[in-house]
């Protein structure tokens, strides 16, 4: 597993999301810094600064989780505490590290989240853009935890020519669900032009998420060949 993780900045207007940061724990060092290009196009969308990191040219550095990104994570002082752990298939023995990968240190209040950097033999994420998509409505409730999906190239996508469909295959019909994120999709449509095997499920559900402005929050698992 990477010890490897993006910062992500949605526009709260658009929705669009913007990969703005990485932040790396490697010999017992966390480090945090911004990174172009989409740093570029995130600040003329109206992005600032992550805060706590003012300095969008600076290297920050530190032996223990920064301050601002721990400050993201569940209190351990909560009476739920191990009820939040277990909702996140956490013990009480799961690192910090590993439990930003999970909660990906959302917060209610703003517009970011830490994501798991791409990796070949595994991603999981959020699908995108399901308010977009019509079919939703129509399947929610065919959809289940285990569903296998598909993946579609969408190479006439004005917006993104990576964009990823996400479809939902059932009782001889095709429903599109959303769209694989945008910081996955750059590099996860290379693959899928050279006709690389993968398998693709609904890992879980959530209807009624706190941090999705979708219609449904599909939790996607994806293992390559």
């Amino acid at each position: 597993m990477k010890n490897e993780m993006w910062l992500i900045w949605k526009q709260p207007e658009t929705r669009r999301r913007y990969k703005v940061g990485i932040l790396k724990y490697d010999n017992c060092e966390y480090v945090f810094k911004y990174i172009n290009p989409e740093l570029k196009d995130a600040k003329e969308a109206g992005f600032e600064y992550f805060p706590g990191f003012d300095n969008t040219t600076q290297i920050y550095k530190s032996a223990e989780l920064f301050a601002n990104i721990e400050t993201r994570l569940p209190n351990f002082k909560r009476p739920d505490y191990l009820e939040i752990l277990n909702a996140y298939n956490l013990n009480k023995d799961s690192n910090k590290l590993e439990i930003l990968r999970a909660t990906k240190g959302r917060l209610i209040t703003d517009n970011y989240e830490f994501v798991p950097s791409f990796d070949t033999n595994k991603i999981e994420f959020d699908v995108a853009g399901t308010r977009h998509c019509k079919d939703v409505k129509k399947c929610i409730n065919l959809i289940k935890v285990n569903d296998k999906l598909l993946l579609e190239l969408e190479p006439e996508n004005t917006y993104d020519p990576n964009a990823i469909k996400v479809i939902l295959e059932k009782n001889g019909k095709k429903y599109h669900l959303g769209y694989v994120p945008r910081y996955y999709a750059e590099y996860l449509s290379d693959l899928l032009k050279n006709n690389i095997k993968y398998s693709a499920m609904i890992q879980s559900l959530n209807f009624e998420s706190k941090f999705s402005d979708e219609d449904i929050n599909a939790y996607v698992k994806l293992i390559f060949d």
